[in-house]
C-alpha cells in the first residue's frame, strides 16, 4: 500500500530536523570533552539524541532506534555523573554518531543497505549494564510501495501500514561505583570510514531546497514592489514623450528616474545575493572533530580557536572551500605544530594553538589558518624541491623567500621522509592550489621560523556578479575580476627585462613575470607609438603575474554571462558581460591564462 501524503511529509520533516541536529552534534561533543562540567551542553546533547531516537521509533527505523537508544543510555549516565567524560568514552560516542549519520543518509537515499551495528553497540555496552544484549545485523525497513516523488527528492524507507513501532525499553542497569568508568572496550574497526561518513553527512544537505529567512523574503518583495513602481513611472514618461512633452521637463524627470532605478536595482541585487549567502560555519563546524582526532593520532595537544564563523558568502564558494581548508589544517597539525615535549623543549606551552578565522574585506572573504608551531624553513623547502627534481640550482638562485615558500604547492612536493595516512604523499597542497584557482582566489603564506605559520585565502564573495577592472588593450576592452587584482602600475617600456625568454619587471624585492594581453589574444595594433603602458598585477592562488595593457578604464560591477556551449572552453576567458553602451566585453580568467600560456609570458595561448 502506498504511503499517504501525510507520511511522506512526516518523513521529510524527520530528515530535515535530524540533519540539523546531527550537524551540530560533532561540535557539541568535542566542546563537552573540553568542558565536561557544562551541564547545559550535556543536556542539549542528550536531548538531540533523544529526539532522533523518538522520531526514528515513530517511523519504524529499527537500526536507528537501537544505535541511538544505547548512545542515549551512555549519555544519560554521563549526565547523572555515573560515568566521567574521558577521551575513550568520547571516541565511542563519536563513532556512534557517525553510524547514525550513515543510517540517516541511507534513509534519505532510499537505499536498502545491510549495516552491521554490532561493532559500535559492542563498544557502548561496557559503559551500560552487563546483561545488555543486542542483535548483530539488521536491515533498514523499506516502504511497501515506492514513494512517488521527484527523482531529486526520492527518499525514505518508512513502512506504510504498520503502526509506529513501540520505543524499546531500556535494559535493567547495574550501576557501578560512582565516578568509576568501566575499562575501555577493545578496539574494533569502525563500521564506516571517517571520510565516507563525512561525505554521507554532506549529502544530507543537498541543494534541492534552500531555507531562506522570512525577513529576507520580505525585503526582496519590497524591492520588487519598488521596481514595479519605477517601471510604471518609466512607461508614463515614455507616453508623455511620445505625446510631445517639453524636452527640458522630460530630461529632468528621466534623470531622476535613472538614478532611482539604479538604486532599486542595486538593492534588489543585494537582496538576491543575500538569499544565496550562508554562514561559513557550514564548513567550519566539521573542523573541531577533525582537529581532535588528528591530535590524538599524532600525540599532540592542540587548542582550536574558531573566529568569524558567522561570516557569510555565496553557497557556490562554500561548497568549494571545504577540501582546501581540510588540507591546510592537516598540514598545520602534521608539519607545523610540535609534540608537547618538543614545545616544552623550545620554551613554548605544551598545548599548541590553531586559529581558523574568516572575515569580510571589501568584496572578498579572507580565511586564515594560523598556528604557533615551528614555522616553515625556506632552506629545507629549497633542498627538498631540488632533491625531487622540481627546480634547478639556477631557478633557486633567482628566487626570493616568498617564491621558495610557494614551492610547497608544486605537485609531488613533500618534506615528509615517509608517507602516512595524514600527509607525505605530495597531493595536499596541490589540491589547495587547484581549488583556489578554480575560485579565482589568492593564497598568501606568512611564516616565521620557530614562531609559526599562517595561510591566508582571499576569495570572491560570489561567482555570479563581480567587481571588475576594465582595461583597454590597443582598441579592445577587457574585464579583469577585481578580486584577483593586487595592484596597478604605470611603467615605462624601458623598465622591462628579459630573463630566459620571459619578460619580467623588478617590483620591489621580487621579480614579476609579465604577460602582454595584446599578444595573448592576438589583438591588432592601433598604430599609436607608446613609451609607457600599464601593468595589472594579478594573483592566482600562490602565483603572481603582471598583465600588460594599454590603458586603465576604471572599475565596474558586471554580471558574468556564458558564451554558450560552442565557446565555453576558450582558454583565458571566463565569460562575457555587456557594458552600458551595449558593447560585449570579454572577462579574463587569470588562472586560465597561466595554465594555457606558452611559458614566455608573451606568446599566444594555444587553443
Amino acid at each position: 500500500m502506498a504511503i499517504e501524503c501525510e507520511d511522506q511529509e512526516l518523513l521529510e520533516g524527520f530528515l530535515t530536523e535530524t540533519t540539523e541536529l546531527l550537524e551540530k552534534l560533532d561540535d557539541d561533543l568535542v566542546a563537552l570533552e573540553k568542558a565536561p562540567a557544562d551541564t547545559e551542553l550535556m543536556n542539549g546533547i542528550f536531548r538531540s539524541i533523544h529526539t532522533v531516537k523518538g522520531a526514528s521509533s515513530f517511523l519504524g527505523f529499527e537500526l536507528l532506534v537501537k544505535v541511538t537508544h544505547k548512545t542515549e543510555d551512555v549519555l544519560n549516565r554521563l549526565r547523572r555523573s555515573e560515568l566521567a567524560v574521558t577521551p575513550e568514552i568520547m571516541d565511542v560516542i563519536l563513532e556512534a554518531v557517525d553510524l547514525v549519520k550513515l543510517l540517516v543518509s541511507d534513509i534519505k537515499g532510499g537505499d536498502i543497505v545491510e549495516r552491521e551495528i554490532d561493532g559500535t553497540i559492542a563498544k557502548l555496552l561496557p559503559y551500560l549494564s552487563d546483561n545488555a544484549k543486542e542483535a548483530t545485523v539488521l536491515r533498514q525497513p523499506a516502504p511497501a510501495t515506492p514513494v512517488e516523488t521527484p527523482a531529486a527528492e526520492q527518499q525514505g524507507t518508512a513502512a506504510a501500514d504498520p503502526p509506529p513501532a513501540p520505543e524499546p525499553q531500556a535494559a535493567p542497569e547495574t550501576t557501578p561505583a560512582k565516578g568509576a568508568p568501566p575499562p575501555p572496550p577493545a578496539k574494533t574497526p569502525s563500521p564506516p570510514a571517517a571520510r565516507d561518513v563525512d561525505k554521507k553527512a554532506d549529502d544530507l544537505s543537498d541543494n534541492s531546497t534552500v531555507r531562506v529567512d522570512v525577513k529576507r523574503l520580505d525585503d526582496l518583495m519590497n524591492q520588487v514592489g519598488e521596481l514595479v513602481l519605477e517601471r510604471n513611472r518609466m512607461m508614463q514618461l515614455n507616453t508623455d514623450f511620445q505625446g510631445g512633452g517639453e524636452d527640458s521637463a522630460f530630461g529632468e524627470e528621466f534623470s531622476k528616474l535613472s538614478k532611482r532605478i539604479s538604486f532599486v536595482t542595486s538593492e534588489l541585487q543585494m537582496q538576491v545575493l543575500k538569499m544565496r549567502m550562508i554562514p561559513v560555519e557550514k564548513v567550519f563546524k566539521k573542523f573541531p572533530r577533525i582537529v581532535r582526532n588528528m591530535a590524538r593520532d599524532l600525540g599532540k595537544e592542540v587548542d582550536l580557536v574558531v573566529l568569524g564563523e558567522e561570516t557569510e558568502l555565496d553557497r557556490s564558494v562554500v561548497d568549494e572551500i571545504g577540501d582546501p581548508l581540510i588540507h591546510l589544517i592537516r598540514n598545520a597539525m602534521d608539519h607545523g605544530l610540535e609534540t608537547p615535549d618538543e614545545r616544552t623543549a623550545a620554551g613554548k606551552p605544551r598545548k599548541g594553538t590553531l586559529i581558523l578565522s574568516a572575515a569580510h574585506e571589501g568584496n572578498q572573504i579572507v580565511i586564515s589558518i594560523k598556528d604557533d608551531g615551528k614555522g616553515i624553513d625556506p632552506d629545507r623547502i629549497a633542498r627538498k624541491a631540488k632533491e625531487k627534481g622540481l627546480v634547478t640550482d639556477e631557478q633557486l638562485a633567482a628566487m626570493g623567500q616568498r617564491e621558495i615558500l610557494d614551492l610547497i604547492f608544486l605537485p609531488g612536493f613533500s618534506t615528509k621522509e615517509k608517507a602516512t595516512d595524514l600527509s607525505g604523499r605530495g597531493v595536499g597542497m596541490d589540491v589547495v592550489r587547484t581549488n583556489i584557482k578554480k575560485l579565482n582566489g589568492i593564497i598568501d603564506i606568512k611564516s616565521e621560523l620557530g614562531q609559526g605559520s599562517e595561510f591566508i585565502l582571499k576569495l570572491p564573495l560570489t561567482l555570479a556578479i563581480i567587481q571588475s577592472l576594465l582595461v583597454e588593450v590597443e582598441d579592445e576592452t577587457y574585464s579583469i575580476p577585481l578580486a584577483a587584482v593586487l595592484e596597478t602600475l604605470r611603467v615605462e617600456e624601458r623598465e622591462f627585462h628579459v630573463i630566459g625568454g620571459q619578460e619580467v619587471l623588478k617590483l620591489r624585492n621580487s621579480v614579476l613575470p609579465l604577460m602582454r594581453l595584446q599578444k595573448v589574444f592576438n589583438v591588432a595594433g592601433s598604430g599609436r607609438a607608446r613609451t609607457a603602458c600599464y601593468v595589472v598585477v594579478v594573483g592566482v592562488a600562490e602565483k603572481r603575474v603582471g598583465l600588460v595593457v594599454s590603458r586603465l578604464l576604471g572599475q565596474q560591477e558586471v554580471a558574468i554571462k556564458s558564451l554558450g556551449k560552442y565557446l565555453a572552453n576558450l582558454p583565458g576567458i571566463a565569460g562575457s558581460t555587456i557594458l552600458g553602451d551595449g558593447r560585449v566585453t570579454l572577462i579574463i580568467d587569470p588562472a586560465g591564462l597561466l595554465e594555457n600560456s606558452d611559458g614566455s609570458g608573451g606568446g599566444r595561448i594555444a587553443a
